[in-house]
């Protein structure tokens, strides 16, 4: 008998499907040692952390460790990240003095397959992985435990806390809201004509901001019963590329948007699909796809769509950081398991997605006509009017994972042709505030500034909202008054851990211990320097 060790009962439970006869699959039921929650533990001097079980963990190990003792050999298939690596790590120190023979085995996608290869192509602990888990635990766990107290104190609060990450993204949040109170509506005019030729309506602007109605009533004066010649026309054919597949920030920032999920909720609901054997680990910054599965999804879209609608597997420029090993998010193969409700419809979001990004480009025609008044003859100072138009040609991935598109239409026109307008207005415009960000614009915002990393963004909003720093309205993210106070302290007391740039260089220190080039300590040691200058 062989046991192989996951942290997840689900994905226990899926697995043990697949590996039949002679293997038993156990669950540690997540993390079973962590940092003590009523201490710092961590020896400031030489940073060494102290690890303990996690309630109820110790009794339910003790179960896995009887059964390991009577196995032949012990597979241990966590997660394939930093957090997952660290339990696999844990669950060796715990399982070696037992003398047997102890493999780790990485995969990416929960199949029949992947299984079976990850089992004949055992591996070690990736203590690179490891050593980044510790240094990120250490410097989250001296950051919170040192600088929050003098929160506490200053604002009369215990329930506050300093994050690496959660602190940098409540700035964005509360600098986003003073911008807004800040702002002044203004309005402001555009003078629009209206047109129509070939039973087509269309219409142009003439692209000069009035900032008072009263200084737009000599224009319009002047162009109370004017014609307009057509000075110039054009028409081109525009390739519209199908979206890339989805990674973690992309799935959580569209499926907020298009589903009204929180990115928790995204995460979650990923994380499950994932260990039903459904697609693919769902926490990754990698395009990549596997080419055979590519191939796969192709296959699928001619048979349902046709040849037309074919694309092709794509290449994309990762970033540096990103996780070569992983993939995409997808679909473990192409077709619609018997999910219900929101679990279907993030399944469904994630299916059409890897279907669109491997299918044909749209086609668009892109019109412009430029019209010029008849009595305007002063080079330089024409009221050119422009109108534009969007016509869909071919709607290629679009019919598979549809797009808000702007569509509109625009009637051949000739150089030299005189037109008529119906009507002529002024059109009143209002200068609008920037908006609060949703839960899906601050993932995104993280990403752009490099904070936070795929397996964190669901955590650093969750704990935002536990702590009252923010609230949701009507999708969007509205710090509460106390957070404003927090931000304010941070800035002043301790401004680096607020400071965007040296949130991003911290993350970039551990992806280096991650590959390797840096020691753990010394990147915890560095930054947390920085840090305690403001002590």
């Amino acid at each position: 008998m062989r046991i192989f060790i996951v942290e997840s009962p689900t994905k226990a439970k899926t697995i043990s499907r697949y590996l039949g006869k002679g293997w038993t699959v156990k669950a540690t039921l997540g993390h079973i040692k962590e940092l003590p929650v009523d201490s710092l533990g961590v020896d400031e001097d030489t940073l060494s952390p102290t690890f303990v079980w996690v309630k109820g963990k110790k009794k339910l190990f003790d179960e896995i460790k009887r059964i390991a003792q009577r196995s032949e050999s012990i597979y241990i298939g966590t997660d394939p990240d930093r957090e997952g690596e660290a339990i696999a790590y844990f669950v060796y120190k715990e399982l070696e003095r037992l003398k047997k023979p102890i493999s780790r085995v990485v995969f990416y996608e929960i199949t029949p397959e992947s299984i079976r290869e990850a089992v004949t192509r055992p591996g070690n602990i990736n203590m690179n992985l490891v050593k980044a888990q510790f240094a990120r635990r250490v410097l989250d766990r001296l950051i919170g435990y040192k600088l929050s107290p003098y929160l506490w104190k200053a604002l009369g609060k215990n329930t506050l806390s300093v994050g690496r990450v959660q602190s940098p993204a409540l700035r964005l949040i509360v600098e986003r809201e003073r911008e807004i109170l800040a702002f002044r509506k203004r309005d402001y005019y555009y003078i629009r004509a209206f047109f129509e030729k070939d039973g087509i309506e269309f219409s142009a602007v003439w692209d000069y901001r009035f900032e008072k109605p009263d200084n737009a009533k000599p224009y319009l004066e002047k162009l109370k019963d004017a014609f307009f010649e057509v000075k110039d026309y054009e028409h081109r054919k525009e390739k519209r590329e199908p979206p890339k597949p989805f990674i973690t920030s992309s799935l959580q920032q569209t499926a907020n948007q298009r589903l009204k999920l929180s990115v928790d909720k995204v995460q979650k609901i990923s994380q499950s699909l994932y260990e039903e054997g459904y697609i693919t680990y769902p926490r990754t910054d990698s395009h990549r796809m596997n080419p055979k599965k590519a191939q796969e999804f192709m296959s699928h879209i001619e048979k349902n769509y046709g040849k037309e609608y074919v694309g092709k597997l794509r290449t994309f420029k990762e970033k540096a950081i990103a996780q070569g090993a992983h993939e995409c998010i997808r679909p473990t193969s192409p077709s619609v398991p018997p999910l219900k409700g929101v679990e279907l419809e993030l399944y469904l979001l994630i299916f059409q997605r890897t279907l669109a990004s491997l299918s044909s480009p749209a086609v668009l025609l892109k019109k412009k006509a430029l019209l010029l008044p008849l009595h305007e003859e002063k080079k330089g100072e024409e009221m050119v009017f422009v109108a534009k138009a969007t016509e869909l040609l071919f709607d290629g991935y679009l019919r598979i994972y549809p797009e808000d598109l702007e569509l509109n239409e625009l009637p051949l026109l000739r150089e030299g042709e005189i037109l008529k307008p119906k009507k002529i207005v002024l059109e009143k415009r209002q200068t609008q505030p920037p908006p609060r960000y949703t839960e899906g614009t601050l993932v995104k915002k993280l990403e752009d500034l490099g904070i936070g990393r795929p397996s964190t963004y669901a955590t650093i909003v969750k704990t935002l909202k536990d702590r009252g720093y923010i609230v949701e309205e009507k999708g969007y993210l509205k710090p509460t008054e106390l957070a404003f106070h927090v931000v304010d302290f941070i800035k002043d007391r301790f401004p680096k851990v607020i400071e965007y740039q040296f949130t991003r260089r911290m993350e970039e220190g551990l992806d280096q211990v991650e590959e390797g080039h840096r020691e753990w300590k010394e990147v915890v040691r560095e930054f947390f320097s920085e840090v305690e200058a403001g002590l």
